[in-house]
């Protein structure tokens, strides 16, 4: 196993910062790292030790928060060789309950507010408000000594299926992040995302790893609280999604200069033409940087990215795969795609592809199953440049009158000409457009009248109050498709 985090290299330097104005030093660190295995295995000793040896770590579910203790632990944990199942600390006590009961975790941490559902089970250790407890299985299931984290791409939707990262995984991963993103311990960042999602994971993994400074809230970016704090803690770089960035500009919060801000970066999903355009016009008025990046969750995050000096040249794209990898476009009879603008499945091949799924706890055991290839399930295309560029997925597609269309370009069609914001879904010869307003259903009903007259019998255009997303700030399709059955049931 390589070390994702060394601490000894940063010493006195703080590492994590919360809203209190509590520090964590890297020194700090380091010393939770040395002690967490002797503590976990003394304080399990009168009722079954945990094997903590640096051979065999047991499993650590990981109730999240940004919080201080949280994102502390995590560290330390991992810094330590332990496995660890990442959770966000909102879901639903029935969802924790099923995911303990089909993985068996040996230690949970998780914030110290929820103790009282876990009664039965033994405190161990406690950090700021934060306590790591063990659990109560009789037996656990034997984890591949590859296995670092497991990551759900499902959100909060109750979903026990999990992403196996390997340490190599989460090492390349932030390494290059770090690389491409030039972090030094100079750095000052703040937890806008999740920890628990893996864009925000890798956000603290990149910026540990190089000395640099995470200050830990649990506010959020609509919080006016949150750029009080960001303003006093002087960050020098924000990381968000596009849900994040949409937010934000509705606000007009990046419509005059943060002096202490230097980078931006979006990941995520795919960030509408108008607003890359607009953050990026903003980073070249204030001297700033506006970094793109596209990843998975399957590659541990990151696959892509644009870099700054490019994001206005380059608008719509994701730029070119990050060093130590390589993008193939692949056909329908799975040929190489080498021609500028022709579509086709975006396949990544690199140390950062993860291990494989894991549906439950038989299969924390194995081992690479992807062999450092994934087929992101993404459509893309190259420029006369290679740079890429996102253009659908290829389950959004349905066929209208034997005619396939894509769900994607057409929302991107509707955002570019109406500057509206739509979710296309529905099933073969039905076609459903989702929007947010009656002004927005009447001007999108004009479109499909005027531009896609052919199908108009077969598509329909529904207000609703509100897309529905994960907690990551992705479109809950399957949601919408079941929406969209009704509709024309």
């Amino acid at each position: 196993m390589k070390k994702i985090l060394d601490f000894t290299l940063f010493g006195d330097n703080t590492a994590l910062k919360d809203e209190f104005g509590r520090v964590v030093t890297y020194q700090m660190l380091e010393e939770w790292r040395k002690e967490l295995p002797g503590i976990l295995s003394e304080s399990a000793s009168s009722d079954g030790a945990l094997d903590t040896s640096d051979a065999d770590r047991p499993l650590v579910m990981i109730l999240c928060r940004n919080s201080l203790g949280c994102v502390a632990g995590y560290a330390a944990l991992v810094s330590s060789g332990y496995p660890v199942m990442l959770v966000s600390g909102a879901s639903p006590s029935d969802m924790v309950r099923r995911i303990l009961m089909t993985y068996r975790p040996a230690l949970i941490l998780m914030p110290a507010d929820l103790r009282a559902s876990y009664a039965s089970m033994k405190e161990m250790y406690h950090l700021y408000e934060d306590v790591i407890l063990k659990t109560n299985f009789g037996s656990r299931y034997s984890l591949h000594p590859d296995l670092a984290m497991l990551l759900s791409t499902s959100g909060s939707t109750g979903s026990v299926k999990f992403v196996r990262q390997s340490w190599e995984n989460v090492r390349f991963n932030a390494e290059a992040i770090a690389d491409y993103l030039a972090v030094t311990p100079s750095e000052r960042t703040i937890t806008a995302l999740p920890m628990q999602y893996t864009y925000g994971l890798s956000v603290i993994n990149a910026n540990l790893m190089r000395g640099a400074t995470v200050v830990v809230t649990q506010r959020s970016i609509m919080d006016a609280d949150f750029w009080n704090l960001f303003e006093e803690e002087e960050i020098t770089s924000f990381h968000g999604v596009p849900s994040t960035y949409d937010m934000l500009w509705r606000i007009e919060m990046f419509a005059e200069d943060f002096p202490d801000l230097k980078t931006l970066t979006q990941a995520g999903g795919k960030l509408s033409i108008p607003l890359h355009e607009y953050y990026a016009q903003y980073a070249q008025d204030f001297d700033k940087r506006f970094v793109i990046m596209y990843g998975q969750c399957e590659a541990t995050a990151a696959i892509s990215y644009l870099a700054a000096e490019e994001s206005l040249q380059k608008i719509g794209s994701v730029g070119k795969v990050i060093p130590g990898g390589q993008v193939l476009l692949m056909d329908e009879n799975g040929n190489e795609i080498t021609q500028p603008h022709t579509q086709g499945e975006l396949v990544y091949k690199g140390p950062n592809v993860a291990l494989g799924y894991a549906a439950d706890g038989t299969d924390l055991e194995k081992g690479d199953e992807w062999k450092g290839t994934l087929r992101t399930g993404d459509v893309a295309e190259r420029d006369e440049d290679g740079y890429l560029y996102i253009t659908g997925r290829l389950k959004r597609f349905i066929k209208i009158m034997g005619h396939r269309v894509s769900l994607d370009e057409l929302d991107t069609r509707i955002m570019e000409n109406l500057f509206i914001e739509s979710v296309s879904t529905g099933t073969d010869d039905h076609l459903v457009i989702f929007v947010t307003s009656d002004e927005d259903r009447r001007n999108v009903l004009d479109f499909v009248r005027d531009k896609l007259n052919a199908f108009r019998t077969h598509t329909k255009v529904v207000t609703i109050e509100s897309f529905p997303k994960n907690e990551a700030g992705k479109i809950r399709y399957g949601e919408l498709l079941e929406r969209a059955k009704l509709n024309h049931g």
